[in-house]
């Protein structure tokens, strides 16, 4: 270093490396700045990406939950309905078999005073007596329909009336109230029923061609009712009364082919016996 004077002179070298110190040190620093913000950037983006992580579990977790919650109840629902529908299903069964059980009595029943019938007259006809004839002036007062069926007020309670003569084996009355019925009421729900029912006590009395035109009625015109299962196989019982073995076995089998349940157990145990 020289010195002119009073002025200190510094060298063109020592001016341009105490430059570069500083420069040096610029851009140290800018470095430095640029790795720690991006360290920091990349601490944050970490930091953020793991709660939006755990946010995103915990609405996973919650939904879940309430999915769980809600088939626990539609299951438990469900386990009601299968609870309720096995009582309706256990007292529909116990229904149906007191009902085929009341079908069953009835049948022997009518059997039991169609052979007394049977006997009734054999006996009379070895005693000489002689069956009271159904023309005449006695016949049409029996026939002579009950005036309170005339004059009913609905279908309904006419059939009831006219059943509760049946019930009390007021047999003669109730054909007359039938046949009155059928004329009053054309084409009523209770149509197949009565056919049947005049086919019953036809049946009961021994006048076996009424019983099997009655149950035809039934088979020919109403095979969906719930009467024509029974109405067929009466139809065979007829065709046995009638001797008529052959059809009276093709009649039962067609009962056991077509339909289930009472009827077709009873066209079974007919077909047992006559083999």
């Amino acid at each position: 270093m020289k010195m002119h004077g009073k002025k200190t002179v510094v060298p063109f070298w020592t001016m341009k490396v105490n430059l570069f110190h500083a420069t040096s040190k610029t851009a140290l620093f800018k470095v430095l700045s640029f790795f720690l913000a991006s360290a920091l950037s990349i601490v944050n983006a970490h930091a953020e990406s793991t709660e939006e992580r755990l946010a995103r579990l915990e609405q996973v977790a919650e939904t879940r939950g309430k999915l769980q919650a809600d088939m626990m109840f539609q299951l438990n629902q469900i386990q009601e309905d299968i609870q309720r529908l096995s009582g309706l299903i256990e007292e529909h069964q116990y229904q149906l078999k007191q009902l085929q059980e009341r079908q069953r009595d009835l049948y022997s029943d009518i059997e039991r005073r169609l052979t007394k019938l049977q006997q009734s007259s054999a006996g009379s006809a070895a005693t000489g007596a002689t069956i009271p004839s159904t023309s005449g002036s006695a016949s049409n007062t029996q026939a002579q329909p009950s005036t309170n069926i005339a004059l009913a007020d609905d279908v309904h309670t006419a059939y009831q009336k006219i059943f509760a003569k049946v019930r009390e084996r007021q047999y003669d009355e109730a054909i007359s109230d039938y046949q009155l019925f059928l004329k009053t009421f054309p084409n009523s729900q209770y149509e197949a029923n009565v056919h049947y029912w005049l086919g019953q006590i036809y049946y009961i009395k021994g006048e076996l061609e009424q019983a099997l035109n009655a149950y035809q009625q039934v088979v020919n015109r109403f095979p969906d009712s719930s009467r024509a299962a029974d109405a067929l196989f009466k139809t065979g019982k007829v065709l046995l009364q009638q001797n008529n073995v052959a059809e009276a076995k093709k009649v039962f089998n067609q009962v056991v082919e077509q339909f289930d349940g009472t009827s077709a157990q009873l066209a079974k145990a007919e077909l047992d016996k006559l083999k």
